[in-house]
């Protein structure tokens, strides 16, 4: 055990009470009604809406003066260079907006930041998260080559465990929020659970998929991000915490229908039956 020492800033760590200590601490942190914060562990995420982007840069900056003096009082420091600026908008053109700054130094305004483990962009379209979720679950599903391919003489139960408990979660992490995606990113993840499947299965091509997934108890990928996505949002009103019973939802209205949780009333075609063309046996040459 160490001797005593005065702790002049910050709170201990490495005890168990040192997250209830750091929230403690920073529980004093500024709050106005033109902005919401949204505070992860040492994350920490300024939020705020209008229709004019310059009236958003001032409510930012406004805010982000009243940060530093609460900073500067209670000895945190904050990295600049960690800070970003990241305007959510439908618009295609936005004019040229003042830069925030923070300590003297500029906030640089971009257009992906990873955060909490999602890429965000600003139409939400989560393009470039899906895009590295299935780039990170090749990499998984390739350590794992020796286990799932095809050649690999483990039960195929087995190769199906290692795919829910490895390969899958690293492919859907965060679904809750990105599960209203476009069909287009859907249809992405489903042909990389198509490919695992079949080495997992050592099917040859011509198996369809729907049957692989029946065989093997494997819901495709928009079920299942519909049926877990529902039972995860049926237990929030259980939740005794305000800030997610706010905003209300409300199917009927405009501002709901975009919102994550519409994916439990989506209906998917899974496997949809592809048309072949048949030569026509009609002669075409009456000559002939």
């Amino acid at each position: 055990i160490s001797s005593p020492r005065p702790i002049l800033s910050g709170c201990a760590q490495g005890s168990l009470l040192s997250p209830t200590l750091f929230n403690i601490y920073v529980n004093g942190i500024p709050k106005t009604r033109s902005c919401h914060l949204a505070i992860f562990a040492d994350d920490t995420a300024i939020l705020t809406k209008h229709k004019d982007p310059h009236t958003i840069i001032t409510r930012l900056q406004n805010y982000i003066s009243q940060l530093q003096l609460w900073l500067t009082d209670w000895k945190i420091k904050v990295n600049p260079n960690k800070c970003a600026c990241l305007l959510f908008t439908k618009k295609h053109y936005i004019p040229p907006l003042p830069s925030l700054e923070i300590f003297g130094q500029p906030v640089p305004r971009i257009f992906d930041y990873k955060y909490l483990g999602l890429h965000l962009d600003p139409k939400l379209s989560f393009n470039v998260h899906i895009n590295n979720a299935i780039q990170k679950a090749t990499i998984a599903s390739t350590q794992l080559s020796s286990l799932v391919a095809r050649w690999s003489t483990l039960p195929i139960k087995h190769k199906i465990l290692l795919y829910k408990a490895i390969i899958r979660p690293v492919l859907m992490y965060g679904y809750q929020v990105w599960g209203s995606t476009s069909l287009m990113n859907i249809k992405k993840l489903q042909v990389f659970q198509n490919k695992q499947l079949m080495h997992i299965f050592n099917a040859p091509w011509y198996v369809r998929r729907k049957v692989i997934h029946d065989d093997l108890k494997i819901e495709p990928i928009s079920e299942f991000i519909k049926k877990t996505s529902t039972r995860f949002f049926n237990k929030i009103p259980q939740i005794r915490n305000e800030l997610l019973q706010t905003p209300a939802y409300d199917p009927a209205l405009p501002s709901s229908r975009k919102r994550p949780r519409t994916v439990m009333d989506a209906v998917f075609v899974n496997f949809p039956q592809v048309k072949r063309l048949r030569a026509d046996p009609t002669p075409t040459n009456l000559g002939v």
